[in-house]
């Protein structure tokens, strides 16, 4: 039993840490600025509303990407299980709150269940809404249903975090 589970756990992988995937995600920043939100039940209570999701968490940090005064977006990163093992994703949003690109920082499932960068390229410029969802504007990964449906999630989830504590916050931005 022991055997299996480390034969298992030996597919996954580390591919970048939070650091190198900041500066690849925002290469012309000279600042990237991280603030931590302790969400209250409310913000909580709407962040699950927004993201029609599970929140598994309230306490969540936002970087934010500058060159000069220039507002050049956001980035979070999430971290949770995809079946038994986890994955670490880093959301990228434009400075108006849209989908910029995911990028897989860590995944520990089988490899073949990993989203390839193909896949995850189709999230890019979405917004929050009901049609961001599989089967409606998000293709499906054959034979990985969890990690996709994880990854929308998480999606949905910093989509929902950016109207609540960066716009709501922040609207002149």
């Amino acid at each position: 039993m022991c055997l299996a589970f480390a034969a298992t756990a030996a597919h996954g992988a580390v591919y970048r840490t939070q650091d190198e995937a900041l500066h690849d995600a925002f290469p012309d920043a000279d600042r990237i600025d991280a603030k931590v939100f302790v969400l209250d039940d409310a913000q909580a209570s709407h962040v699950r509303e927004l993201s029609e999701t599970d929140l598994d968490r309230r306490i969540w940090t936002v970087h934010t990407a500058h060159r000069a005064e220039e507002l050049q977006g956001y980035a979070l990163l999430d971290v949770r299980t995809v079946r038994t093992f986890p994955e670490a994703l880093l959301i990228v949003l434009t400075p108006d709150g849209a989908l910029r690109s995911v990028r897989v920082l860590a995944f520990h499932e089988p490899t073949e269940y990993q989203p390839s960068e193909r896949w995850l390229a189709q999230l890019g410029g979405k917004r929050l809404g009901p049609d961001l969802r599989l089967k409606r504007d998000i293709q499906g990964i054959a034979g990985a249903t969890l990690s996709s449906q994880s990854v929308v999630r998480a999606v949905r989830t910093a989509l929902a975090l950016y109207q609540v504590v960066i716009h709501d916050q922040n609207p002149a931005e």
